[in-house]
């Protein structure tokens, strides 16, 4: 006997009772609404998507930007003037305690004051920063820290707080963990200032940021050894979206991913197909050690690319479509670190957070709420550099590419746009790196990308403001 199938209408009943029940049970969570974007994004062409349809356009395509002096110049300059950067190599010995007291503190007071939600949709009680707390030991620590160092040998997630829970700032905004502070590729070096209650996460220091990973994924050195990682003589730099890192040279026992502008000391000459790298291990016991790792040649460049115009678009580009990832969720990347890794290819290590990378460079334009969207373009388009200049607003920035028929592109690691409709406006997840004009989003609340910019600079030589 044949069932009887239930109507359209019976099906969405059921459907939605099924829902509320699991909403009043706290079993499901209701993921957030959002629109997908037409396979074409507006105001786009085919040919936009290739890095050659910009290079072809450039004035200077191959001109050379900064020579690797320069670029040490402005990597000093964003760390002893910005200080948006941390040079490793400077931290003390013994490192004061105040300052992780001082930043975790920040941390508790920001997401005390603000309703968050657990994956559940809970709303996170005061129970759970008094968990956190107890398990920093933040109690434990002396006043002047014998430093450790390490580098990383997994990738990893760097956490605001010692804790794999996810927490929302929106019920089912399930992209976007609050506590996720960045991620870690393997051979990054840190510096390991503190440990949890349980011995499970490390307190630690890197270059770019500070926070808290799992000590499995850390690989404990002496000075020399870390120093290799810090500073090799020869090294190569992924140029890929990924490289895959194998532990034999037939590349058939495959070990770890690392991503774009990720720099491995040189283990011996390049020869044929392979580049053999110097990788950090740990045994199941945990034991460190340096071992051998091998990636394809094509993947990687034997020191940094020369900085060009055509270096940063065709990096850019070749990242084209690979989904965002905030703070490095899923393995993936965020629209500033989708910047830094371009960057990172030609030596210029340029902060973390968008805000500071804003800071960088020659300032061409600044913008108030009071500017006209039309004066703006045409400053963008008259002054910017493809390849070269960052188009800052808050809370995002992009590589800025050029300009076709007066209006100004860009290519940028994007979540989304809102679209003004009938009903009200929508969210448009675009959830990739993509090539853009500066129009998606006219008529919303929110307003474009060209109405939200706010700063134009230029990465070169000259660091004036």
């Amino acid at each position: 006997m044949k069932h009887k199938i239930p109507s359209v209408f019976h099906r969405s009943m059921i459907a939605a009772s099924v829902l509320i029940i699991l909403s009043f049970t706290g079993c499901a969570t209701v993921e957030t609404l959002y629109h997908s974007v037409p396979g074409m994004l507006p105001g786009t062409t085919r040919d936009m998507k290739t890095a050659a349809y910009w290079i072809d356009r450039h004035p200077f395509p191959d001109r050379i930007i900064m020579d690797s002096e320069e670029i040490a110049s402005l990597n000093r300059h964003i760390i002893d003037e910005l200080e948006t950067r941390k040079d490793l190599a400077e931290l003390p010995e013994h490192y004061p305690s105040s300052r992780i007291r001082e930043r975790v503190a920040m941390f508790l007071e920001w997401f005390r004051g603000r309703t968050l939600f657990t994956e559940r949709g809970w709303q996170v009680g005061r129970r759970f920063f008094r968990e956190m707390e107890k398990v920093m030991a933040l109690d434990r620590l002396p006043a002047e820290i014998p430093l450790r160092f390490g580098v990383i040998s997994r990738y990893t997630h760097q956490r605001v707080f010692p804790t794999q829970d996810k927490i929302y700032a929106k019920r089912g905004d399930i992209d976007f963990d609050e506590m996720q502070n960045s991620a870690l590729d393997v051979g990054t070096p840190v510096a390991v200032a503190h440990e949890s209650a349980d011995g499970r996460w490390y307190y630690v220091i890197d270059e770019m940021n500070e926070g808290w990973i799992e000590q499995g994924q850390v690989a404990l050195l002496d000075r020399s050894a870390w120093d290799l990682f810090l500073n090799p003589e020869r090294f190569v730099v992924v140029t890929a979206p990924t490289a895959a890192i194998y532990r034999d040279r037939a590349m058939t026992d495959y070990h770890e991913y690392v991503r774009t502008g990720v720099h491995l000391p040189l283990a011996a000459d390049i020869t044929g197909n392979v580049a053999e790298v110097i990788i950090p291990l740990r045994d199941e016991s945990g034991t460190p050690s340096l071992g051998r790792g091998f990636i394809r040649t094509e993947q990687v460049n034997e020191g940094y690319l020369p900085y060009t115009p055509r270096t940063i678009i065709e990096g850019a580009f070749a990242l084209l479509n690979e989904p965002y990832g905030w703070g490095g969720m899923y393995g993936e990347r965020d629209c500033s670190r989708f910047i830094q890794q371009v960057f990172a290819t030609v030596g210029i290590y340029l902060p973390r957070n968008s805000s500071k990378q804003a800071q960088v460079g020659r300032l061409i334009a600044e913008f108030d709420d009071a500017a006209a969207s039309a004066e703006k373009e045409r400053i963008i388009v008259d002054g910017a550099v493809g390849g070269t200049s960052l188009l800052y607003m808050r809370g995002h920035i992009m590589i800025y590419l050029g300009s076709t028929a007066g209006k100004a592109f860009a290519i940028h690691d994007t979540w989304g746009y809102r679209q003004k409709t009938w009903r009200g406006d929508i969210v448009r997840v675009i959830g990739r790196v993509a090539v853009t004009d500066l129009h998606l989003g006219t008529g919303s609340r929110r307003g474009n990308y060209l109405r939200r910019i706010r700063s134009v600079r230029t990465i070169a030589a000259d660091n004036r403001q």
